[in-house]
This record gives structure tokens, C-alpha cells and sequence, in this order.
């Protein structure tokens, strides 16, 4: 009876205490992209209640205690966060990262092998957190890494929407070949992470001494660039929404002429031929009329082409969940950018998917397929016409008479209308059509078996497919059109390429009391190709539409047909690394990869590329625990050898092709119709002796904490020796070819990389870091093989000067300008007058071989003579003018927030290197100017320059020595040439600018909605920010930007006929539900 009689009081009890419980839920954030963090640690302070945040970023606690309570947050390389709550919530808990506990964040080597933490490498990495990345609003990953890692230059090769960024590490170590590092993503390696959406982004590692790039053998030797992209967990679905919308305009623009200054300056150009003379006086009126022209202000071709503000718009949305033993992460993203180049623009969607599955308790199964979409329209920068964007500043701003002339409009030939409206540059891009669709598949997949403890298996196989295809079509009024019967002319481009990869590593890892071993062998095979074709047709119909005239090649005249395959690159490898440390304080790193690459002749397939690499953690040392001043103190050293093979495939062998009329091209007859023939058309002699070109890299560091990790300081020292250059050489003619790949010498190249970390303010609900990276380097050329010890170079960019105008030279740098010093004009008193021409008084220097000798012309300064050649100006007499190297480069970042806004700013600049102003160059010059008429700089003016022309009558000043006189008092003020005068590219110092700057790269503020008002919307998260991108450039050039081409090894800095870089403002939201 009383055991009846207690059992309604237990149940009682119970229901009592069971209505005491709390449920507590909430969620967690990132502070400043407002992000949700799942897997965050929620503990009850004092207490080991806890629980963690789903993939949502929300949590539930349960607790019996009643009144506030205080929830401590804890995430690895996060601050932890304290709050205190009253209730049952919701509350929302904001983590921002902290620089110390980022110390525990993990570098995975590109799927070989574990994790390493931080604190265990012996190497030099630099990282950039996903949440780093996320506050720069940019289209790339490859664009939000600039300024933000010491010793990493990234720019973009222009403005244009979807542009390549150039990412160069420590300044490259090849001089020959490509400086671009390998990129690997997710364990695969690619061609670049231009594509890959920032969003997706969990971090960046940046791989740049030789004991972490060995391991990667021929592909490493320019570093390695590490992207690992957000990862598949388990917990409840969860939903992420990323927005933004820009608008693009245009930064600076060139001044030109005027009008009333433009047709002086041509009728300067054709006063003295009578034909020439006449048409222009045709087209623009005669010389007493000329002020008539004061009235107009001149069409700005850049504002019809450039002075546009377009829309673009970014949409992400993240889908992520599953359970313990199966989970998966689904990313979709697309990106319209529309460039302020009227009708260009880029599309991309991008899908990365990750199913992760454990398929016993011992075997994980990893699954990644992406694919990414893409399409470029309009001209684009050099495709504007036939002239690019060089073509829009030279056009004329006038049209002459006609701004003066009433014709009524019956009179008007509709054909010659419609040739006048489109022959300028607004109306050759309408009738420019052009289009690229590249499509890329990447499948990928692991297996991972924990064969026992501590011993590990991973099989990795992956394929990657991309299918390029590119339409244009140049309309009958298009200046490419007028030279084909002025008929429509289409060329359609393809190209396929292949990739294939199977890596396979077995791992060991194991810990005897202070002693930790981690052991890793593996394998590799990898195999490309590529095949391209290419197919023109002209004299289509002339009123054809361009989306039917490249669907129906018919319409048109079979013109140029090419194709071409390379054949099938591979590359096998072995590699092995051991690691060792005693009790954390004493590391040591032992690395070694073989690679055979069937890049060259049997016999030199194979490269050897060993490292080796300690530290030496001083703080954990006794000697140094009772100080406080250094929370972390850590010497590194490395040494090590990487490769390069970025050469075409068979360089190393003769190739056969099929001869219609047999026989190898000597008259000697061949029954097969076989002949020999090498790369490139048959002009590369093949060279069985060609081997790789190696990279040795010394490194020595410092990581310092100071004050409990509130400063943090990294400086490091490199030195890098590259032997074997590989270099497409010219060979005599003698040989039957033009040019042999061949090893060609070698160079060095030293350093110094800073980054510097600091929290200056850390509070509960305030925070403020700033980060500084530094970077200088200089790369000397120390051996040419040959006779020579010097080799000239002619440019690649567009630019072709008469001669050429970058040299490697024993013992100079690499990436200076060769050219003439300018020494001002030619004045009246360096010669004698007869009649009305001027003979050079002797000792006069004689520029006859550049733009000759008379008054007024541009004047050169003689530094060597030759026999018979005194006072000479010629190819001799060319120094260094420009260099183009950076004396140091670096950023300045900053991120804070206060409750619950955040703002975060990133600078960037580089200084002490010249650049080539090639485009103020061809704005200066008549060069194949005749009747184009075109438009020149207002530095020119009638005030300025030389003159030929007289003011009132517009003769020609030097026709009779009556006017003699009056041709000296009109230039006695002269200060510079007339353009009428440069008829030919020329390098010279006039054009050679310092090119250093400073920009406000982006700035951003953002807010986050507190929870109040994210439980009335029934949202997790939901932040809303502004931003601005490009915002300021503090620089003395002269030119649209001076970043340009600041990647080319041999012939950098030289601005020519570039797409400009535009100021972008943009507003977006990240939601989570």
C-alpha cells in the first residue's frame, strides 16, 4: 500500500522537474560576413552542459537552471564569446576571428596526406581565412588575395569583366617561361582560380619555400596556391543566400584635343603636299576658318564607349546537410558582369558539389563533381574595330565641314549616311559581334581506409573536360570588312581539352612519448591534351544578321581552315616525405618527388627534386617561460629543389605530317608522303638535349608573438637560384629552322617577405585588426650560355617599337627598359641656316637614323662612338632607361566591428618601378596617321609644340626663305616636338614614367540584423552591406592605370591598348534559414 501511495509522488516529482527545463536556442555568426558558423562549440559556464550548432548555425541547450545564465562559444580560429541570457532566447552570438587560435588552423598539401597544424610546420605558407575573403565583395578568388599575403603580387592584365589575374609568387623563379604557381583546388589541380566563386571559399594557403613545394615537383616550382572550398556536414538542412548588385564607372580619362586644336595640328601634317593638303581642306575647311571650330566641344569617343554605368549582379545559394554518414554541400553561383566597354560583359554559373559518405567505420568516400559555365561578349579591349581601345582615343573628334553643312535630308545617300554613321568607333562595335562559350566539367573522387591505427589509405582519382567555343562576326561597315569587298567575314573557334589524374598515398602516423613520426608515400600519373580548330568564311550577304551568319558558315566563302593537336602530355611521379618532432619544440621535415614528363627525350625525362626543412619552437624552451613578453618565438630554415616543364610538348622530337606531293621537301621522292617537319608550322628545330629547367630555394624565418598573440610578426629572407632556363632560342637560318628550345643559362633571385598581425582592439563587443604584408625581391641574371652574354627581347604585348627594347644581360636585372635618353628638341643655334633649310653645325649629334636632324625635331643623347660614327646616335647608344621591377610591394588591411557593424578596408600598392606609356606614345605620333586624321594629347597644343604652319594663311613656314624669320619667332617658345614628326615606335625616356601607386582596393560596411529582428523575419542570419571597389589611386602616372603588365618575365611594364580599370559600388545581403 504505501509503495502504491509513493509512486504518484515520484511521478509528481518528476513532472516537476521535467517542467523546470530550459531549452535555450540561438544562433551563431561570423562577425563581419554575418555567415553562420555550424560545428561552433555552445557550453553553460561552470557547467558541462553543451551542445553545438547545426548547419544552420542554431543551436538548442537544455538545462535545468532558472534566472540568466551565461553561454560561453567557442570555434577554433574564433575569439570565444561569453553572453549572458535571461530568458529562452533566441539570442544571437557573433564570433570574430582571433589571430592566435588561427594558429591551430590545418594546411592540407593537395590531398596528400593529413592535415599539418600550423604550429607544426617547418615551411612558408601564408593563409587567407574564407571569412578574410568574404568582406571583398570581388567575381574571384584570385582578386580577393591581392595585398592580403607578403611576397604575393596579384593583378589583373586589365579592366575588363572577367580579365585574368596574374598571381606571382616571390616574384616568380623561371624568366623564360610561365611565373603563374600551380593552383590546386580540393586536391586537383587547374589551370586558375579565376572561376572559383569567393563564396565558396573555406581557405587559402599559399605554399612559397621549397620544403612545402617539393612534394609537388615539376608543377611547384613558382609555389603553390592551395584553395579548399566549404565542406560537406551533417545536421538539419540549412540554406544560404548571398546578393549583391553593382554599378561600374569609368575612373580617369585621357585629356585629348579639341577640335579647333585637332585640325591645326593635322593641317600641320599635310600643309606640305599639295594632295594631302587639298583632301584635307575637303574634309575640314580652309585654315582662315579654322576658329569656327572653337564653337564645338568634339565628340568624347570614350564617354560614347566607356562613359556608361551598367548593372551586374552575383547570386549564391548554398544548400548543406545530412547525417552522420552521409552529408553533402551544394553550391550554385552566377555572376553577370557587364563592363563599362559598351557591349561587353561575362556570364558565369558555377555548381561545386560535395557528397561525403562513410561507408563502414573504417572507409570514407568523397565524391566532388563542379562545373563551371562561361560566356565573354563584345569586342573587348583590342578588339574594338581593329584598333581597341587605342582606336578610340586616335579617332577624330570631328567630322570637319560636315558639323557645318545644311543638307536637306532628301539629298542624303542612304549609303553614304549609313557608312558615316558606323565608321567611327561606336558603330564598329555594333557591328562587331562577339561570343565565347567555355564550358568546364571536374569530376573528382577519394576513398580514404584507416587500414589500422595510425595508418592511412587514399586513393584519388579525377577528370577534367573543357569545351571552349569562341563566334565572331565583323559586320560590312567594320574596318576588318573594308579590306574583303566590304562584305561580312565570321570565324569560329573551338578547342577541347583533357585532363586525367590517379593518386594513391599510404600515411603513418604515430607519437612514442615526446616523439611524433608522420611518414607518406605515394604515386601519381597524370595525362593531358588539347586539340583546337579554327574556320573563317567571308563574303557573306550584306545585311546578314550575325547570330545567322555564324550557325550557317554556307552563306559565306570557305577563307582559312586550321587545326591542331598536341600530343598526349604525361607525367609519372613518385614521392615521399617524413616528418619528425620532439616533444613541439624541435620539427624537422625530410621531402623527395621524381617526376618523368614525356616533355623531353627519353633519357632526360626524369627531374629529382629533394628538401629538407627544421625548426626550432625557442618559446616552449625553459629559459623563456617565466617572460611574457613572447607568447610565440619560432625559427625556420629550409632548402629544397623544385621544377619547371611549361614548355610545348614536343619540343625534344621531329613530327610527321602527310606531304600531298610526297617526299620530305628536298625533291627526294618518299613512297609514304611522309616528310619531317618541327613545332610551330615547322620553324622549331627539335633539341633531344633539353632538360629540365630547376629551382633552388633557401628560406629562412621568424614567427613572433608578442603581448598573448595581440601582435604577431613573420619576416622572412629567400634566396632562390634557378639553373637550365628553358628558352625558345634563335637559331641560324643555315639549319632549315628559326628557332630551338634550349637550356639557356641561369638566375638568382633574393628577397624579403613581412606580414604583420595585430588586434588592436579585442573586446566582447568591439573589435579592430590590422594586418601589413611587404614584399621586396630582385632577380639577376648570372650565366647566358653561348657567346653572347646578352640576349634582346621584343616585346609580346601589342607594343612593337622599331627595335628591340628589353636585353638579358649578365649581371643586370631582369625586366629593364633598353631605349634612346631624350635630351629635349633641336634648337636654332645647332645649325646654319642656307636659304630656307638648316645644316647641322659639326658637333651637332645626328639623330638621322631615328626622326633626323633639324630644328625642332625630338633630340637623343650620344654616349658611344664608333670609328667613322662620331657624334651618332644609333642602336649603340641605348642604356637602361625604365625598370620595371618593383622596389618593394605590399598591403595594408584593416577589419572592425562594434555590435553589430562591421567595416573592413583594404590598401594596396607597390612602389619604385617605371612603366612604358606606350599608348601616350602612339597618342603623340603620325604614324600611319595620312588620312586617318588621328587625335592627339592637348600636350601638343599650338603653344607647345613645334610649328610649321603660320597662324593667318596656314602656309608652310619653310616653302621661301621669306618666311624664314617668322618660322624662328614662332617656335622661339617651343618646348617640345610636333607629333607630325614621329612616323615610326621609337623607345625613349620621354615616355618612361614612374608608375607607383597607392589604391583603395575596396571598402566595406555591413550590418547585421540583431536577433529580434531575424525571430520577427524567422531567418537565422541576415546581413546587408555596402561596398566600394578601386575607390581611390594616389599615383603621378599619367595613364588610365600603371598596374599593367606587370606579370610578362621578359618584356613587363609596357601599358598599350588596355581596357581600363573601373570604380565599382555595390550593395548585397548574405540570408541564412
Amino acid at each position: 500500500m504505501k509503495r502504491l501511495l509513493l509512486l504518484p509522488i515520484l511521478l509528481w516529482v518528476s513532472l516537476s522537474l521535467f517542467a523546470q527545463e530550459r531549452q535555450i536556442t540561438g544562433t551563431v555568426i561570423e562577425k563581419t560576413t554575418g555567415e553562420v558558423l555550424p560545428g561552433a562549440s555552445v557550453f553553460l559556464k561552470g557547467t558541462t552542459v553543451a551542445t553545438k550548432t547545426e548547419n544552420n548555425g542554431k543551436f538548442v541547450l537544455r538545462t535545468t537552471k532558472t534566472g540568466t545564465v551565461e553561454l560561453e562559444v567557442r570555434m577554433v580560429g574564433f575569439v570565444n564569446q561569453t553572453v549572458s541570457v535571461k530568458g529562452n532566447g533566441p539570442v544571437s552570438v557573433s564570433l570574430a576571428e582571433d589571430t592566435k587560435a588561427l594558429d591551430e588552423v590545418t594546411v592540407v598539401a593537395a590531398g596528400y596526406g593529413s592535415p599539418i597544424k600550423r604550429s607544426e610546420l617547418t615551411g612558408s605558407v601564408s593563409t587567407v581565412s574564407g571569412a578574410t575573403i568574404a568582406r571583398v565583395p570581388v567575381s574571384s578568388a584570385a582578386e580577393a588575395l591581392q595585398g592580403k599575403a607578403a611576397g604575393v603580387q596579384v593583378t589583373t592584365s586589365d579592366g575588363a569583366p572577367g580579365s585574368e589575374v596574374n598571381i606571382r609568387i616571390r616574384g616568380g623563379t623561371s624568366v623564360t617561361q610561365s611565373n603563374a604557381p600551380l593552383f590546386i583546388v580540393d586536391g586537383f589541380p587547374v589551370d586558375n582560380i579565376n572561376d572559383i566563386p569567393p563564396t565558396d571559399i573555406l581557405s587559402i594557403d599559399i605554399l612559397k619555400d621549397a620544403s612545402m613545394t617539393a612534394i609537388f615537383g615539376a608543377r611547384g616550382g613558382n609555389g603553390v596556391v592551395v584553395v579548399t572550398t566549404k565542406r560537406a556536414s551533417s545536421g538539419k538542412l540549412s540554406l544560404n543566400f548571398n546578393h549583391n548588385t553593382q554599378v561600374r564607372t569609368l575612373v580617369r580619362k585621357i585629356d585629348l584635343m579639341t577640335p579647333h586644336e585637332f585640325v591645326k595640328v593635322q593641317y600641320e601634317a599635310a600643309v606640305g603636299d599639295n594632295t594631302r593638303r587639298q583632301r584635307f581642306r575637303g574634309n575640314f575647311g580652309n585654315p582662315l576658318d579654322f576658329d569656327l571650330y572653337k564653337r564645338f566641344e568634339g565628340n568624347d569617343w570614350q564617354d560614347e564607349i566607356l562613359g556608361g554605368s551598367p548593372l551586374s549582379h552575383m547570386y549564391n545559394l548554398t544548400l548543406n546537410g545530412g547525417s552522420q554518414t552521409l552529408r553533402f554541400n551544394t553550391s550554385i553561383t552566377h555572376h553577370d558582369e557587364q563592363g563599362v566597354l559598351i557591349g561587353s560583359g561575362v556570364k558565369r554559373t558555377n555548381v561545386n558539389t560535395k557528397f561525403s559518405a562513410e561507408l563502414s567505420k573504417n572507409v570514407k568516400l568523397l565524391i566532388n563533381p563542379r562545373f563551371t559555365y562561361r560566356q565573354n561578349s563584345g569586342a573587348g579591349a583590342g578588339n574594338v574595330g581593329s584598333g581597341g581601345i587605342i582606336g578610340v582615343l586616335r579617332y577624330r573628334p570631328t567630322n570637319g565641314i560636315r558639323e557645318f553643312s545644311h543638307v536637306p535630308a532628301e539629298d542624303i545617300d542612304p549609303d553614304e549616311e549609313r557608312l558615316f554613321e558606323y565608321n567611327n568607333p561606336k558603330g564598329d562595335i555594333n557591328q562587331n559581334y562577339q561570343k565565347g562559350n567555355n564550358y568546364e566539367f571536374t569530376n573528382q573522387a577519394s576513398v580514404d581506409w584507416n587500414i589500422m591505427k595510425g595508418l592511412t589509405f587514399r586513393t584519388l582519382g579525377s577528370q577534367y573536360m573543357a569545351f571552349n567555343y569562341k563566334d565572331r562576326f565583323w559586320g560590312d561597315l567594320t574596318s576588318d570588312a573594308v579590306s574583303n569587298n566590304r562584305l561580312p567575314i565570321v570565324e569560329l573557334e573551338s578547342q577541347r581539352r583533357n585532363r586525367y589524374g590517379w593518386t594513391n598515398t599510404l600515411e603513418y602516423a604515430t607519437e612514442l612519448d615526446k616523439h611524433n613520426f608522420r611518414f607518406l608515400l605515394g604515386q601519381e600519373i597524370q595525362s593531358s591534351a588539347q586539340f583546337t580548330s579554327s574556320n573563317t568564311s567571308r563574303y557573306f550577304p550584306k545585311e546578314i544578321e550575325p547570330e545567322r551568319a555564324v550557325r550557317n558558315l554556307t552563306l559565306g566563302t570557305p577563307w582559312k581552315a586550321t587545326s591542331f593537336s598536341t600530343s598526349p602530355e604525361r607525367l609519372s611521379s613518385i614521392f615521399g616525405q617524413a616528418n619528425y618532432n620532439f616533444d613541439r619544440k624541435y620539427l624537422l621535415s625530410l621531402t623527395y618527388r621524381a617526376d618523368g614528363s614525356t616533355k623531353f627525350a627519353p633519357g632526360k625525362q626524369w627531374g629529382h627534386f629533394p628538401a629538407i626543412a627544421g625548426a626550432w619552437v625557442l618559446s616552449q624552451e625553459e629559459f623563456l617561460a617565466d617572460q611574457e613578453l613572447f607568447s610565440e618565438l619560432k625559427v625556420r630554415a629550409s632548402i629544397g629543389k623544385s621544377g619547371n616543364n611549361r614548355i610545348e610538348d614536343d619540343m625534344w622530337r621531329y613530327q610527321y605530317r602527310i606531304n600531298g606531293t610526297g617526299g620530305p621537301g628536298w625533291g627526294e621522292s618518299n613512297e609514304t608522303g611522309y616528310e619531317y617537319y618541327g613545332n610551330t608550322g615547322g620553324g622549331t628545330m627539335p633539341n633531344p638535349d633539353i632538360k629540365w629547367e630547376t629551382t633552388l630555394t633557401r628560406n629562412l624565418a621568424f614567427d613572433i608573438g608578442l603581448f598573448n598573440e595581440r601582435v604577431t610578426i613573420t619576416p622572412e629572407a629567400y634566396w632562390n637560384t634557378t639553373t637550365d632556363l628553358l628558352y625558345l632560342s634563335n637559331i641560324p637560318t643555315t639549319t632549315g629552322y628559326t628557332q630551338q628550345m634550349q637550356n639557356i643559362g641561369q638566375v638568382t633571385n633574393r628577397g624579403f617577405d613581412l606580414t604583420v598581425n595585430t588586434q588592436i582592439i579585442r573586446k566582447e563587443r568591439a573589435y579592430l585588426n590590422a594586418t601589413l604584408t611587404f614584399g621586396a625581391g630582385k632577380t639577376r641574371i648570372d650565366k647566358l650560355n653561348g657567346r653572347e652574354d646578352v640576349l634582346w627581347m621584343t616585346p609580346s604585348s601589342g607594343w612593337k617599337s622599331s627595335e628591340a627594347d628589353y636585353m638579358l644581360k649578365v649581371g643586370d636585372q631582369l625586366g629593364l627598359i633598353y631605349g634612346f635618353v631624350y635630351d629635349g628638341i633641336y634648337g636654332f643655334d645647332e645649325f646654319d641656316q642656307q636659304g630656307f633649310n638648316f645644316v647641322a653645325k659639326p658637333g651637332t649629334v645626328n639623330n638621322d637614323a631615328l626622326f633626323g636632324t633639324q630644328p625642332g625635331r625630338p633630340k637623343f643623347k650620344n654616349f658611344v662612338d664608333a670609328e667613322g660614327e662620331e657624334n651618332v646616335v644609333n642602336e649603340r647608344d641605348k642604356v637602361v632607361i625604365g625598370n620595371t621591377n618593383p622596389k618593394f610591394s605590399g598591403g595594408f588591411n584593416i577589419a572592425g566591428g562594434w555590435r553589430n557593424f562591421d567595416i573592413s578596408a583594404n590598401f594596396f600598392g607597390m612602389y619604385g618601378f617605371d612603366v612604358n606609356n606606350a599608348t601616350r606614345y602612339t597618342l603623340s605620333s603620325f604614324e600611319n596617321n595620312n588620312n586617318n586624321y588621328f587625335n592627339i594629347l592637348p600636350e601638343f597644343n599650338a603653344s607647345n609644340r613645334w610649328r610649321y604652319a603660320d597662324d593667318v594663311y596656314g602656309d608652310r613656314m619653310l616653302s621661301n626663305a621669306l618666311y624664314v624669320q617668322q618660322y624662328r619667332d614662332v617656335n622661339s617658345n617651343a618646348t617640345i616636338f610636333n607629333p607630325v614628326d614621329i612616323s615610326k615606335k621609337v623607345t625613349h625616356s620621354y615616355f618612361i614614367e614612374d608608375g607607383s601607386f597607392l589604391r583603395l582596393q575596396d571598402l566595406t560596411v555591413g550590418y547585421t540584423l540583431p536577433q529580434s529582428a531575424l525571430k520577427r523575419l524567422k531567418v537565422g542570419s541576415l546581413r546587408v552591406f555596402v561596398s566600394g571597389y578601386n575607390l581611390f589611386l594616389w599615383t603621378n602616372y599619367t595613364g588610365y592605370d600603371p598596374e599593367v603588365d606587370v606579370q610578362t618575365g621578359l618584356t613587363p611594364g609596357i601599358d598599350y591598348n588596355r581596357y581600363p580599370r573601373s570604380r565599382n559600388f555595390l550593395a548585397g545581403l548574405n540570408i541564412t534559414l
